[in-house]
């Protein structure tokens, strides 16, 4: 099993994963804390589960969005959907191991 250690909003965490995926989580979890330091310049710091809570909305909003206009291209855009949205479950299971820390 693969261990990653992630910063989001200033703060370190070590989060298990599937052999090979380090990359990738570490790609996602940059993406996060970019989301998120874009909230906090916005909004300040409203706390780490409301800010993470938004940064999970943020990123279904443009699931959605992918999925309505890609309505007519239903080959590439599946596979876009389709990696959002694993990516969304994998920052939601994030999201929840912060919450049980």
């Amino acid at each position: 099993m693969g261990r990653v250690n992630l910063s989001v909003n200033g703060r370190s965490y070590e989060i298990a994963c599937a052999d090979g995926q380090e990359q990738q989580i570490e790609a996602l979890g940059a993406d996060l804390d970019r989301r998120i330091a874009g909230l906090v310049a916005r909004l300040g710091q409203v706390g780490e589960a409301r800010l993470l809570l938004l940064g999970g909305l943020l990123v279904a909003n443009e699931l959605e969005e992918l999925r309505r206009s890609g309505a007519g291209d239903e080959n590439s855009s599946a596979a876009a959907a389709g990696s959002l949205e694993s990516a969304a479950e994998r920052i939601d299971a994030l999201a929840g191991r912060l919450e049980q820390a």
